[in-house]
């Protein structure tokens, strides 16, 4: 078994370390290679094309769908990871089956590429709607929460939110979405499937555990309004993968090691 990851950014790596010897990791450049499906069973695609969320991304220049076009041609599983935002705001679990409406640009673009992929003929896809990974990341060409979090705790010793604390949202650590989207490339269950935590947790207490990870610091409200708001069912996740499952405990101890991590590398 050869499991292709495209995208050597924050989740694409962990995805192929989560791999090991049956994952190679690929940048978007090497699959203009001919032969880049060679032995390969399932491609992972893990990156995103540099203007997917602004008006000067147009699906035509998207690598993506022309990869999945070979993989289909070849029968290889393609894997495509998705997010949450391709479905309309809810205050209930978002499943499967919930209604669409992405409510900002990224998501209206991510809906076009799940769009063009299923059209695919014999292209045997899975669609992952991913849930807020979060793990140790301080790239300043990402603008993820806990890029944004780590930069300001880092540089001014606060964390600034600009939604309520209370606001909720479904968060998984890097470590648990690798090691899940590494057991479903080994056998791909095919059509749209959730992957989160299932867990509705505050943003402030997530910040407030880094904040204690790290030693120091404080927690800035920018704004009392709850915003971007969701929660994933992840009921069809834990049918395939009953391992996937996470706790409160789980999560705040994730975010406290990021501070530690924080404060020893400066």
């Amino acid at each position: 078994m050869s499991v292709l990851v495209v995208g050597r950014g924050f989740l694409g790596r962990a995805i192929a370390a989560a791999l090991g010897p049956d994952g190679r990791l690929v940048d978007h450049a090497a699959t203009a290679d001919p032969a880049i499906l060679d032995g390969v069973t399932c491609v992972v695609w893990a990156g995103r094309h540099p203007a997917l969320g602004t008006p000067a991304w147009r699906i035509e220049a998207d690598l993506e769908p022309r990869l999945a076009r070979r993989a289909a041609a070849r029968r290889v599983a393609f894997s495509s990871l998705g997010t949450r935002k391709v479905y309309a705001p809810s205050p209930r679990p978002l499943d499967e089956e919930a209604p669409l409406g992405p409510r900002d640009l990224y998501g209206r673009q991510k809906l076009a590429l799940e769009a063009t992929l299923a059209a695919i003929p014999g292209l045997r896809l899975t669609r992952l709607r991913v849930a807020n990974v979060f793990g140790f990341e301080r790239d300043p060409r990402r603008s993820s929460f806990f890029t944004r979090m780590l930069a300001t705790l880092s540089a001014e010793g606060e964390i600034r939110l600009d939604a309520s604390p209370f606001t909720v949202r479904d968060f998984v650590p890097v470590e648990a979405a690798a090691a899940w989207i590494a057991r479903l490339a080994r056998d791909p269950p095919q059509g749209v499937l959730n992957l989160g935590s299932g867990l509705a947790t505050p943003i402030g207490e997530l910040a407030l555990a880094v904040i204690e990870g790290y030693g120091r610091g404080r927690l800035v409200i920018e704004s009392p309004h709850e915003r971007d708001g969701f929660v994933l069912a992840v009921d069809r996740l834990r049918a395939i993968l009953p391992e996937a499952v996470l706790d409160e405990a789980t999560l705040r101890d994730a975010a406290i090691a990021i501070g530690r991590r924080l404060a020893a590398e400066g």
